[in-house]
Formats: C-alpha cells, structure tokens, sequence
C-alpha cells in the first residue's frame, strides 16, 4: 500500500524508534534547506514534559502535526490537526491542510502548572511555575501509539503487530474516525491484544456479585 501525498496517512507505531526512524528516512529525502526554531523556556519546565522538541528543525514539503490547539479566537488547528509546510519564514511555518486551509503558526505558550490547596479556605490554587514557547508543530509520517491517545485522525496506517503494553492495540484502532481510513502495515495477532488483569479480575468480580432485587429496592 502507497498512500497518496495529499492523503496525509499517518502511521501509528509501537515504538519511539521506529517512529524517529520512519520519520528521519522521510524528512532526509527532502532536499529543500532546513530551517531550525530554539524553543523559550522560562524558569521550571522538565524536559519530560515538552510538549514538542526543543530544537525543532523543519523544511518546506515536511508533514507535520499540530500539538496544541489554537489559542486564538479564529481556532484554526488543533492538537492532531496534519498538514505539510509550504514555507519558512522566521517566527513562522505556512503549513497547507488537505482541507485546503493555509495556516500560518506562530509560536505559542504552554505553561506548567502546579496545584495545592489553600490551608485556610481549602480551595484549589494554582501557580504558573514556568514556560515552553515553541512552534506547535512536530514532524508527523509516523507517532507512537501512546502520544496518540487522545488524538483523531483522518486516515491512519497502523503497525500495532509487536503491541507491548495493555490496551495499546485498542488505542491504536480508535484513533480514526471511520474504518475506511484504517490501513494495517502489520497484522494483529491474538498476542497483540493485551489485557490488563486488574481490569478483568474487577469485572469478573462485578459480575459474580450481582445485586439481588432486594439490594435494588433497598437502595432507593
């Protein structure tokens, strides 16, 4: 299976470096000139928890993902949204859609946000204690399954055979929208379905202790 250009097929896979892999061989074979965007991080923000790389090179015909929704009012993308960049410009992508929107991306903020709770009137408060500005973009021919969660898809090729952890494959094949848009690279075997036994042992255990009709009626 060849996808379409214009199609904008991303590929779910299980593993960080067989997505760093299929994305570096796509983005090598571009031959238009790079274009590097340093990330702004004020005071506390661990690097686990970047919501993009910190040193983001992009070039022109490069498939991408938005990883943040739009915080403008025009609400332009969101977080899963693909497109492919038509140009550079400093401070700025041109990423075209296959809705045929052309959007220009800016940098934007995300702020990482502590939560304690006041002593004395025990409301929840929150404190900003710091800040990653970047460009919400962040090349896309494949992702891992897990930074998919969460995330809807147009069309999407699923290599969910060497799945590892619970609920992975399920995760896999609820990221779009319709069936038609779901390619397998790889098939699902029996032993790609993990189940997680604490899961299954609840609900066995919901199952052998049904409420009788009188624990119904006294309930009310």
């Amino acid at each position: 299976f060849q996808p379409k250009k214009e199609h904008e097929y991303i590929i779910l896979t299980t593993h960080n470096n067989k997505a760093d892999t299929m994305n570096a061989k796509e983005f090598g074979k571009l031959t238009s000139k790079g274009k590097i965007f340093n990330a702004v991080i004020k005071d506390k923000f661990p690097e686990h928890s970047h919501p993009c790389e910190e040193r983001l090179e992009l070039k022109i015909g490069a498939q991408v993902m938005f990883t943040k929704n739009d915080s403008s009012q025009e609400k332009r993308y969101f977080n899963g949204k693909i497109g492919e960049i038509i140009d550079l410009k400093k401070g700025e992508v041109r990423v075209k859609c296959s809705d045929n929107s052309l959007i220009i991306v800016e940098p934007e903020t995300w702020e990482n946000i502590s939560y304690s709770i006041n002593p004395k009137n025990k409301e929840i408060e929150e404190k900003v204690e710091g800040s990653f500005t970047q460009i919400p973009l962040k090349l896309a021919w494949a992702i891992t399954i897990h930074k998919s969660q969460g995330l809807t898809f147009e069309r999407a090729i699923i290599d969910a055979g060497h799945s590892f952890a619970h609920g992975q494959t399920y995760v896999a094949l609820s990221r779009c929208k319709t069936l038609e848009g779901i390619v397998l690279k790889t098939k699902i075997l029996s032993s790609s379905i993990i189940n997680d036994q604490r899961v299954e042992s609840f609900t066995q255990k919901i199952e052998n202790n049904l409420p009788s009709q009188n624990d119904l009626n006294n309930s009310e």
